[in-house]
């Protein structure tokens, strides 16, 4: 077993029963929820990182604005028929 799976059932169990609404009584339940005596190598950093894994760290989060459909402009068109360069060739052959 290792320190992030021994650290996984305590981490979900805070969270359960303290709750997301508040992240500063979280984060101070989370470190008095502790288990280990020393806050260092390579124990804490396992509970540091399941701690991430279940709230959803931010920097875990996608770079890329979901909203931003920018790179569509050039990735869109799946059919031919919809993309406006073949609307242009379609267009030259009917003036023809």
């Amino acid at each position: 077993m290792s320190w992030a799976d021994a650290a996984a059932p305590i981490v979900a169990q805070v969270i359960r029963q303290v709750g997301r609404t508040d992240m500063r009584v979280l984060r101070k339940a989370l470190a008095d929820a502790y288990p280990w005596v020393e806050r260092e190598n390579a124990r804490y950093k396992a509970w540091l990182a399941e701690i991430r894994r279940q709230l959803g760290h931010p920097l875990n989060a996608p770079r890329a604005d979901p909203a931003n459909r920018q790179l569509d402009l050039f990735n869109h068109a799946k059919n031919p028929a919809q993309s406006s360069r073949f609307r242009v060739q379609a267009e030259d052959k009917e003036l023809r």
